[in-house]
Order: structure tokens, then sequence, then C-alpha cells
């Protein structure tokens, strides 16, 4: 029996090609957007490690105040190796960036230093050469590399005479061990791993992993480590009194909780992106078994079951649905491209979608998805067919003879406004909260479009003296500040709104400490020319200059958020500020400067006050790793990055720069997750539209058609096209007006619970709701009017004869 319904649906399918490629496509793009959107899921939360993962924990430093969690001191990790009764083994990595040179000059890729614990823990082995062994992990040992396989395909042309190889990374001589599986780059788009030899005293930030012990759970490690708190000494992780450790799940520690919470809020509203593609396919199903309802009479009267006129129905169902993954897989496969080409290209992120792609789950998840789409896109149809009043439909013409079809088909109008409701607002409220963290001043003049950034790789053994470092980026601004193209250049570890220098704790001097602890700040380490290349304008002081020598008074510029918090009312200029207040090694600075609030984080909401230090007093420090490079040019600063290259080279060649962009990609690569998140609900938004668009076109089409030769013997008898249109429009309005209702009160919780996640925008923004509104106004009296009008050029007597 089914096999025959089959047929004969695939028949009807043929003889209406544009219904069925209509219908497909309709189907294609809902399933598609919940493909994908279930792919994001796979990837960043079922399976975020490149192994099983649900025994490994991270262990890391936090604050009392929760603010962020931090790497170990490397210190630190040396005393708790061993020391937690519920973890079966652990270990220690450290990305970074590295400069490889293989012969055909250095490149600068993504690495990562780590123990040899690690490849054990992780349960993954090299699929030519060796691991690291213990011995690789002692200081002092011959220094061996591990490839990525992409890097070995890619530069060493695949060849497995690699081993033993000599290669220059960072400027030193190392050994090729070994190539790594394929696809394999924890933690963050690595391509190449190198033993970490750990010595106490280093204080090195490092990352430590443990898996926990067969039977141990969360909490119970928790306990443990709340036992070791009093026990820091050390390095980042002891920096201060308000710092203590903290151990989750690895997988969070990769994909924080708020991106997961993000994901599955967009995968909420991409369910109801295909609700309403159900919505639409019934609908136009339903128009469908209408148009056959007097084939069905015939059938019923013949004797054939309403199960089997169901199954009919059911059929057509399925393989519409079977048709939509040809538009759906695809439209998966290219939305991972787009993301990660468009918005996840440059920083860690992108690495983790890049192994999004068809798998068992995705299949898995896609049959269910067929299932279901036949139920909610069939059922109502089927149910109308069997059912339907059989007697009525045999006479062909007959007033009412479409009544109940017509009554279905109104309240699925009614859904259509109600979902589309709920997701423009929730387009509306991203896109409004990004407007509001893009508009937020970031104490710069200069435009961020004109500034190009860059980071640099040096050599670690040339470079191990802070001050070649220092010599190294002096020489380079000189030569780009001598270039016409470039207005001025700078050298920090900062980036106004896209980069942070670090979280340091601050005071005035002889300030008690609060009863909440040490007031934080944004520190940055900055050479003269920061204010000129970014636009800082100074407010009161001076900024640093040649007087401010390493053997000279320590100095700081502040911005006026730090003035405000440590010398409310008074002049800062000439006050004394204290850095790791309460500490040992505790520092004080004079002011010399005060500038306008600085917003360094990508975060708006986390914004703290803001201290800059002198570049030429950090040789010792470890921020000074980071420093980079940024200059503002005439016009596009990203057609200067081939001369700032070379510029590069010329100084060093075994310098090699990375990540050029501008300022404002930067800002925006910062806050990738809003963008992203505003760029998906958009598109949600945006295809709703259309979905509903066409929907509510189709099905007001076909109402209007029905009332066809009504409408003929109206005008026959006098009455006006306005008195005509009224009628039907006030059966539209009472639709809309429904749709809107109910979609309004839906989507005032849902507006909530995205502002409450917090989006830098308010709760129930009426610049959101009142534009929402007014497109499904003017959409929907437009898919209802332009039938009408079509329908009122019929000539009345055409129209009295239709039926």
């Amino acid at each position: 029996m089914f096999v025959r319904e089959f047929r004969n649906a695939w028949r009807r399918l043929m003889k209406r090609p544009g219904y069925a490629a209509l219908s497909a496509g309709v189907l294609g793009v809902g399933l598609g957007v919940l493909l994908f959107l279930f792919g994001l899921i796979d990837t960043l939360i079922v399976h975020p490690l490149p192994a099983p993962a649900d025994r490994l924990m991270a262990i890391g430093a936090t604050t009392d105040r929760g603010i962020g969690i931090y790497d170990l001191d490397s210190d630190d990790y040396l005393q708790r190796q061993g020391r937690l009764q519920g973890v079966a083994s652990d270990g220690a990595y450290l990305p970074m960036g590295i400069s490889l040179d293989s012969g055909k000059g250095p490149i600068r890729l993504d690495g990562t230093r780590w123990t040899a614990s690690m490849m054990d823990m992780l349960g993954i082995h090299p699929i030519l050469g060796r691991a690291f062994s213990a011995a690789d992990d002692q200081p002092g040992a011959a220094p061996v590399v591990l490839l990525g396989e992409t890097l070995w395909r890619h530069d060493f042309n695949a060849d497995p005479g690699v081993l033993g190889r000599a290669v220059r990374v960072n400027g030193d001589w190392a050994t090729v061990v070994g190539v790594m599986p394929k696809d394999f780059d924890f933690p963050y788009a690595s391509q190449l791993w190198m033993p970490l030899p750990l010595s106490a005293g280093e204080h090195e930030d490092v990352a430590m992993v443990a898996r926990l012990r067969p039977g141990v759970s969360l909490t119970e490690v928790r306990q443990q480590l709340d036992a070791l708190n009093a026990s820091l000494r050390h390095g980042a992780a002891a920096s201060d009194a308000q710092m203590r450790l903290t151990v989750k799940p690895l997988g969070v520690q990769f994909v924080p909780e708020d991106v997961r919470h993000w994901v599955w809020l967009m995968f909420a509203a991409g369910a109801m992106v295909l609700l309403l593609a159900c919505v639409n396919v019934a609908n136009l199903q339903l128009v469908q078994t209408l148009n056959r309802r007097r084939e069905l009479a015939l059938r019923s009267a013949l004797g054939c079951s309403r199960g089997r006129l169901m199954a009919g129905v059911l059929a057509e169902s399925l393989l519409l649905a079977a048709a939509a993954f040809g538009v759906a897989l695809p439209m998966m496969h290219f939305g991972k491209r787009w993301l990660v080409t468009e918005y996840l290209g440059v920083g860690r992120s992108a690495s983790k979608l890049q192994h999004m792609g068809i798998d068992g789950n995705v299949l898995a998840f896609a049959v269910v998805l067929a299932l279901l789409t036949t139920a909610l896109t069939g059922l109502i149809p089927a149910w109308r067919a069997a059912h339907a009043d059989m007697s009525g439909a045999l006479r062909e013409g007959s007033k009412g003879s479409g009544g109940a079809f017509a009554r279905v088909a109104k309240s699925l109008v009614v859904l259509e406004i109600v979902l589309t409701v709920v997701l423009l607002v929730g387009a509306g409220t991203f896109i409004r909260s990004l407007d509001t963290l893009f508009a937020a001043p970031l104490a710069g003049g200069t435009a961020a479009s004109h500034v190009l950034t860059a980071q640099v790789a040096l050599p670690t053994k040339a470079y191990a003296d802070d001050k070649q470092r220092l010599r190294f980026f002096a020489s380079v601004t000189e030569q780009l500040r001598a270039d016409g193209n470039v207005l001025d250049a700078t050298a920090a570890n900062t980036v106004p709104g896209a980069q942070l220098g670090s979280h340091e704790t601050i005071s005035a001097l002889g300030q008690a400490r609060p009863a909440d602890g040490w007031p934080w700040a944004q520190m940055g380490i900055v050479d003269s020319h920061f204010l000129g290349t970014y636009g800082v304008h100074l407010a009161e002081g001076r900024f640093f200059d040649i007087r401010d020598r390493a053997d000279s008074l320590p100095v700081t510029v502040i911005d006026r958020k730090t003035a405000q918090a440590l010398w409310p009312g008074r002049d800062a200029v000439g006050q004394r500020v204290v850095l790791y207040p309460g500490q040992s090694y505790a520092s004080t600075r004079t002011v010399i400067g005060v500038i306008e609030p600085l917003q360094m984080d990508n975060e708006l909401e986390k914004s703290l006050p803001g201290l800059l230090m002198p570049l030429q007093q950090s040789a010792g420090s470890s921020p000074l790793a980071s420093v980079g490079l940024a200059l503002r040019t005439h016009g596009d600063p990203l057609v200067f990055a081939a001369r700032l290259n070379a510029i590069v080279r010329s100084v060093d060649a075994q310098a090699a720069v990375y990540v050029p962009r501008s300022q404002a990609t930067a800002i925006a690569a910062g806050r990738v997750h809003l963008v992203v998140l505003t760029a998906v609900f958009g598109a949600l938004g945006l295809v709703a539209l259309l979905l509903a668009a066409a929907g509510l076109y189709g099905v007001l089409a076909f109402s209007v058609a029905q009332r066809t030769r009504e409408i003929g013997i109206r005008r026959a008898i006098g009455a006006g096209s306005a008195a005509i249109v009224g009628t039907v429009g006030r059966q539209l309005i009472w639709q809309l007006g429904l749709g809107l209702g109910v979609g309004l009160l839906l989507a005032w919780p849902w507006s909530g619970l995205l502002a409450d996640s917090g989006l830098q925008t308010r709760a129930h923004d009426m610049t959101v709701f009142l534009p929402v509104v007014l497109v499904i106004v003017v959409i929907t009296l437009l898919a209802g009017l332009l039938p009408l009008i079509r329908a009122l050029r019929v000539d009345p007597l055409v129209a009295l004869s239709c039926e």
C-alpha cells in the first residue's frame, strides 16, 4: 500500500514541478538553518575537543570578585603535581606564536608548548614518528618539535623523511620527531608543538589540565582545590590574596558558558524558522489538497479508507522533506564557510569551527528532522483530506466547499505572523546591541579604519634580553614614521577597543585595603607615540617622552576613571599610584598625565579604569612579550601591510609579522561572538521575513481566488471596489491584529531574555518593537492587497463563470 502511495505522490509532484520546487526550497531553507545550528552545537558543546574529554578538567586561577580566569604560575603548577588526590594525571600547556624557518624564510604559526603527559591525557598519538617523552620535558634537553599534518603536507610536501630534520623555531634549531594526526590542532589552531620544560623560579604562566580518577566528582576536586588555596605564593595565581584556584570541565574552558548559552538561543530561533517553513509548506499542501477534494471524495466513495487517504498526503510530505535536504546540506556547508571566512577567520575561535561538518551525529539528526517535518507539514493536510465533507466536495464549486480548509489556512497565517514577530524582535535586539557597543567611545579621535595593527614574532634566543626587544621596536617605529605614507606609529601591548594589556590591582599611595578588595584596572605598556597614533586626547599634564627612561622616575598616565576612583575631586597629576598593593613586589609610580576614559578591552560592560606605563620602563616585565605595532596611514591601512613586513624584515630577517589588520577589524574580531550572533540572528530574521511574505502572499492569493465568484457577483450588482476591498481587508486586518498581538506577547519575554544575557541594550526596547510592527504591517498588507487588486481587474462576467 505504502509503495503505491509513494509512487502516486511522486507522479503528482512531477505534474506540479513549480509547487514541488517551491515547497522543497522553502522547507530546505528551514532545515538548512537548523542543521547548521545543530552543527555548531555538536562542534562547540558536544565535542569541543578532539578526543573524549568527559574526565578532563581545566585548573586555573580566578579572583574572589570573579574577574576572569587566569593561567597558573608555573611554580604553582609544579607544586600541585601529584598533590590532588582526585586527579589521575595532569599536564600543562602554553599557546604561543611561533616563527618557523624550514629553509624558505620565516613564517608565523600558531603553536603550543606542552608537557609530555598532555598527549596521553588527550589520547592523541603521532601518525609519524614519536611523541614527546619525559626526557624532552627536562630543562636543557635537546629541542624537538611535532608538526601538524596540514603544515607537514603543505610546507614539507608530506615527506616521511622529515623525521630527524633540523628546522629553526623562534630562531633556535630544533629536530622534527613526529607528525600529528589530521585535523588535530589543540588547543587553538596549533600547527607545531614543543616540549614545556619547567623549573622552579621561572614564574611562567601556564594552563593546567587534569584527568579525574574514575568515580571522583568535580565537586570533590573543587573541595581539594579550596584546601590548597592558602598555599598560593607565586606568579599570576598568587599575585594577590584575592586570587584562588578553580576547576571546570576543559570543554567549558574552550567554549565558555555564555557562548554555549547563545548557541542554544540561536538553536531555538532556528527551530522557529523551521516551524515557519513547515507552516508555509503545510499551507501549500492544504491548497493542493483542496484542489484535489473532488478526487479524494471519489476515492472515498469507492471505498478508500481514511488511513489510505492520509498516507497519500504524508507520502507527499516525506518526499518533499527528502528533496529539501538537497538544499539543506549545501546550506550547512556554505554556512560554515561563511561563518569562518567572514567572521572567525582571524583569532582562536575559528579553529573549533573548522571541524564542523556532516558526520554521523548530523546525519542522525537529519533523519529525525525529516520525520518531524513530514509530520509538521503533512498531518494537518492529511487529516483535513481524510475528514473533509465528501458530499460537499462532489458538488464542485458549491458555496463553502473549501470552508474548513480556509479556516485552517487562516489559522496558519496567524501563526506565521506570530513566529515572524518573535524572530524579527530577536534580530532587532541583537542589531541594536551591536550598534550600542560599536558606538561606545574608545577615547581615540582617529578613525579605527585608518589604523593598521600587527603582531611580531621575534626569535626567542636573540631577544632574550628585553633591552634588545626595546631596541628592535624603537628601530622599526622610527623607520615607519619616516615613511611618507605613515602619519604616526607606535609600539604597544594594547589596541584600544580590541586588545587588553592586562588586569592589575592598584591603589592610591597610603590607601587602606577596601573591604571588597583592591580595585582593578586595565594596564597597557605603550611608547610616546601612542596618543598620536590613536588620536587619544590628553586632558591634563603631559604624556611620555625622552625623559621617561629606564633609570628615571617611574611614571604613569591614567584615565579619568582611575583619577576619579583613586582621588575623587582632587588633581591626579603628581599623585602616586601603587601597583600590586599589599604584595612584596608592589611598586609605586607618579602620575604625570590624565587622558579621557580609555576602552582597552573589547567588552564594554567590563570596562575598568585605565593605566598606561612607558615602554622604556617595562624591561623585565612579562607584558613586554606581547608588544605589537600600530600605525596611522593615509587611506586604506591594509595597502601598507606589505611595506610594514619589509621594514620589519629589514631590521631582523628572522622576525615575522602576523595578523596585519585595521583597528576596526581588530575591534570586530575582539567582539566576534556578538558580531556572529548578530549576523546569525539577522539572517534568521531576514529568512523569516521572506518566508512569511511568500507564505502570506500564497495563502492570501488563494483565499482571494476562492472568492473570485463572490467578488464578481458583488461587482455585478453594483458594489464598488472600495466596498469589496473593505470586506476582504477586514478579514486580513483581523488576522494581522491577532498575529501581532500574540507575537508581541511572546516577543516581550524573548526580548527580556536576550537583554538579560549580556547584550548592550535595554529589555523591551521600543526602537526594536516599533520597526518590527511597522515591517509586519507593511508586508502583510502588501501580501493581501496585491492579490485582491488583481482580482478586481477581472471582468465580472469572467469571474461569474470561473467555477
